[in-house]
């Protein structure tokens, strides 16, 4: 029985060597997992290991963007596959993870709550291995067996994620919301529009900036996704950025009409990144003047 229980340990032991070696050598995370759930998981286990500006809430919309398009600093992708912002906004309005500066909400697939997307990812949040993975990376769902070998996959298949430059060809930004009134909500909708609208309430009343953005490729007016997506942008006080405005379709590439290519993501990640990270002062530019009649320095 001690020879079984010593060879059971060492091999574990040496199971998780390997992984923490693994793990080390691609930076600390897998890119993908085998499915959408741990894929999921694992981008939400690891936000909490990062000191983010900028938080990326939604669905597979925005959290394939982080296995197509290079990392931004200062920005962590928590997109649920299968799932929608309602999802990580309730566990931060929960304590359950952190927030950042600047939360930036898919308004794309909130409507997806009502029928029930996203609930597996929600128990999971607030079960201990959840914790236990945020905590300890090895035994999160990054450092899988099977997420290194499908993440080894991805890259030979498709190569490295495509660097971000060149934003999107909008001149689009975030602002007050401006749009038709968003027509009558069923019950469904407007208690999920209620909901979140008070998350998002107390999230700016702890001084975090929230913006609605709705990504490519946009939703069909009149549909429960536009609805919802238009009802919450009316009532929650939130800024509104509709990344579509004076955007056409065929100058941009899907892989399923839903989801952006590489070449798209990485546009969108620039755009984002440009509107909603903190701006970096001017080398060598000196403090605004007070004197009288000097006027006023700021931004256009």
């Amino acid at each position: 029985m001690i020879r079984y229980l010593m060879g059971f340990f060492a091999v574990l032991g040496l199971c998780l060597a390997i992984q923490t070696a693994g793990l080390q050598a691609v930076g600390g995370k897998t890119a993908k997992s085998e499915s959408n759930y741990f894929s999921s998981l694992a981008r939400l286990q690891g936000a909490s290991r990062a000191d983010p500006q900028v938080l990326l809430l939604g669905s597979s919309l925005t959290g394939r963007m982080a296995d197509r398009a290079a990392a931004v600093p200062g920005i962590v992708n928590l997109g649920c596959d299968g799932g929608s912002a309602a999802v990580t906004l309730r566990a931060l309005d929960q304590g359950l993870l952190s927030p950042a500066p600047v939360i930036a909400i898919e308004a794309n697939t909130l409507a997806y709550d009502l029928d029930g997307r996203g609930s597996q990812m929600s128990q999971a949040l607030e079960g201990e291995w959840f914790h236990v993975g945020e905590r300890i990376p090895v035994l999160g769902a990054t450092a899988r067996p099977t997420a290194f070998a499908y993440s080894w996959l991805m890259k030979w298949k498709d190569g490295d994620p495509v660097a971000v430059g060149e934003a999107l060809p909008t001149s689009s930004r975030p602002g007050v919301f401006h749009s038709a009134p968003s027509g009558e909500l069923s019950s469904g909708e407007e208690n999920l529009v209620a909901e979140l609208a008070g998350i998002i309430g107390r999230l700016q009343q702890g001084g975090r900036r929230v913006v609605l953005v709705l990504l490519p490729p946009g939703e069909i007016e009149g549909t429960p996704e536009w609805r919802v997506a238009h009802a919450l942008a009316e009532r929650s006080g939130a800024e509104w950025w509709d990344l579509n405005d004076g955007l056409a379709r065929n100058q941009l590439g899907f892989t399923d009409g839903r989801h952006m290519d590489a070449t798209s993501a990485a546009m969108t990640m620039a755009s984002l990144a440009r509107e909603l990270l903190p701006e970096e002062p001017e080398i060598g530019a000196g403090k605004p003047s007070t004197e009288e009649g000097s006027g006023v320095m700021g931004k256009e």
